[in-house]
């Protein structure tokens, strides 16, 4: 009979261990499909055993592959919502705040490819769909919270549903930063954020002729 090896509670496991595990694991699921990555390679990436794999992230039973995925792809999340929220504090007008959310997205591809290449290899849309971690949730509401306030405001176009437009706008940034990445090509995406932006703004907001009408009709009256 195979013995499991359970894993150990976060609280009892050493950051320094498993921030090295992660880090290795990225470079490794940014380099080859999901499927084609076996633990022994993260392992040795990471130049730890395999036991000490199955501590921190349960054995193959457990599905401990999926669960180091997850575990990456949750902290690279949290980070980029850590600094939306930094860089949104103290900005007033609605497009801005709109406008440094994309700029955000597109700096942390360019600070972090291999973040980016294991979103396009390992990362199947079928995650992206289930919202399966708590980094992900928090991204997500706060997308959504910024949508919502746009169309409240009129300035977002409200004959589709907030989530809808997510995806829209997820969609715009997650093509222009993969593709960038698996093309190779030169340059930070960031630097050409403004007018990649303005061609986004102009397909999601309501034009000013039905802003204006709008308001006149005291659509936006509470």
């Amino acid at each position: 009979m195979t013995r499991r090896t359970r894993a150990l509670p976060q609280a009892r496991q050493d950051p320094e261990v498993r921030e090295r595990i992660e880090w290795a694991a990225v470079q490794v699921f940014a380099d080859l499909e999901f499927h084609q990555v076996s633990l022994q390679q993260i392992a040795s990436a990471a130049r730890c055993s395999l036991q000490t794999l199955y501590r921190y992230y349960g054995d193959e039973t457990q599905g401990s592959k999926e669960a180091l995925l997850s575990a990456c792809l949750h902290h690279g999340l949290e980070q980029l919502a850590e600094r939306m929220l930094d860089h949104l504090a103290g900005i007033d007008t609605f497009r801005d705040r709109l406008s440094k959310v994309f700029w955000v997205v597109l700096d942390f591809f360019d600070r972090n490819p291999q973040m980016g290449r294991m979103m396009i290899k390992s990362v199947y849309p079928g995650r992206w769909g289930s919202d399966t971690t708590p980094g992900q949730q928090r991204l997500t509401e706060l997308f959504l919270s910024v949508l919502h306030e746009g169309q409240a405001q009129g300035i977002l176009n409200d004959r589709v549903a907030a989530p809808t437009l997510l995806d829209f706008f997820y969609g715009v940034l997650l093509r222009i930063s993969q593709m960038h990445l698996l093309r190779g090509r030169d340059g930070r995406l960031a630097d050409q954020h403004g007018v990649m932006f303005d061609m986004v703004w102009r397909a999601i907001t309501v034009d000013t002729a039905e802003q204006d009408n709008r308001a006149g009709q005291g659509v936006y009256d509470l």
